[in-house]
């Protein structure tokens, strides 16, 4: 996910009485309830005294309480933190400034995401958050002048361009207020959308932004991961409501609606095996998964945290994403976890109901997103 749409979360999107953003909660127009995830998978809506109460929850946590030590220690954390971006933004700043990415070894730009300054749109939010406000203002204007049909002679990565691009442009509008970056947000989203123009409305891989011509990462095949078909529902959530244009959201959540249809447990050909869990490996012709795998890792991991995420972001009404977390960290916990020896969680790979032992980076999102939840329900 992208840091700063859950950097919003925590500064006043979940509380019911904190300041609104620019354009907060304005009504989600769709074409009903079963597309647009409001229905849990048993047909019902979110219920009404429930959502109140979840509203009166907060996540943060309250620094009132806090001694003359403890707030002093916070603080020279946070400026030690502060000085290590600011020490890594001045070397991007010097030798790769508006690139995607910065050759650190060589000290030269580098070109991985289109071209389009992937480090700079993904660093907004820590900008505005870390009060650097003149590099923060210095980037809206490059950010202007972005011309997505250009491409830099790649393909786009569609999941890639949406949380740190799509994410990232999201991020700064929230906390500037700026129209520049929803301007902008829209029309890079406008640009992959045909990315979804698929016989399910599964979105590819890859894209050419200037054709509009979707393909698998791997050349002549359609398959897949579920990460990468199903991290959409945040940030096209979010930009629905900004723009009251629900095909966004529709799009994404018809994702989850195809892959329920078409994967049962009860189905004994089905590769879908553990209520919950679902495979990493898909097929987005069939609408199926290709495997019995499943991994909160690589491949799987903002999935679950994207379940998680948008039902918050949503004023907690996507039911149907609740419904799902829910099921999944019950598996979750009985079949992906083990422990060690000395005390000690890790989650690992399930092949079929067989546990293996296995973490990667992307793992990492667990805790943080445990967390999180375990302050609402």
């Amino acid at each position: 996910m992208k840091v700063g749409l859950f950097s919003l979360a925590v500064l006043g999107l979940l509380h019911a009485n904190a300041q609104s953003p620019p354009s907060a909660k304005p009504s989600l127009l769709t074409r009903g309830p079963s597309v647009s995830g409001l229905l849990n998978r048993d047909g019902r809506g979110a219920n009404p005294e429930r959502i109140e109460a979840l509203r009166q929850r907060t996540v943060q946590h309250d620094f009132s309480y806090e001694t003359a030590e403890d707030r002093q220690t916070r603080r020279d954390r946070a400026q030690a933190i502060r000085q290590g971006f600011a020490h890594a933004w001045d070397g991007y700043k010097r030798y790769a400034y508006g690139a995607d990415e910065i050759d650190v070894v060589n000290k030269a730009p580098k070109t991985t995401r289109n071209g389009w300054g992937a480090t700079l749109v993904d660093a907004l939010d820590t900008l505005w958050i870390m009060d650097m406000k003149d590099e923060f203002w210095r980037a809206r204007d490059f950010v202007a002048k972005l011309d997505f049909r250009k491409d830099g002679g790649q393909l786009t990565k569609v999941f890639e361009t949406n949380i740190r691009y799509i994410g990232g442009l999201l991020s700064a509008y929230e906390l500037s207020g700026d129209k520049v970056f929803l301007q902008k947000a829209v029309e890079l989203t406008d640009v992959i959308m045909p990315a979804f123009n698929t016989p399910l409305g599964l979105p590819w891989q890859m894209l050419n932004v200037t054709t509009g011509v979707g393909s698998s990462e791997t050349p002549g095949r359609t398959s897949t991961n579920l990460a990468e078909i199903g991290t959409f529902q945040m940030e096209f959530y979010r930009l629905s409501q900004h723009t009251k244009n629900a095909t966004y959201h529709e799009a994404a959540q018809n994702v989850i609606t195809v892959m329920l249809n078409k994967n049962k447990v009860s189905d004994p050909t089905s590769n879908y095996a553990i209520p919950g869990l679902y495979p990493i490996d898909f097929d987005m012709i069939s609408g199926k998964f290709t495997s019995r795998s499943t991994y909160w890792g690589g491949g799987g991991d903002s999935f679950y945290e994207y379940l998680a995420k948008t039902w918050i972001l949503s004023d907690f009404m996507l039911e149907r994403n609740i419904d799902m977390w829910s099921e999944s960290i019950q598996s979750f916990k009985r079949y992906s976890v083990a422990e060690s020896t000395s005390g000690y969680l890790f989650p690992g790979f399930v092949d079929g109901t067989k546990f293996f032992p296995y973490a990667d980076t992307f793992t990492n999102f667990i805790p943080g997103t445990l967390g999180l939840i375990s302050k609402l329900v």
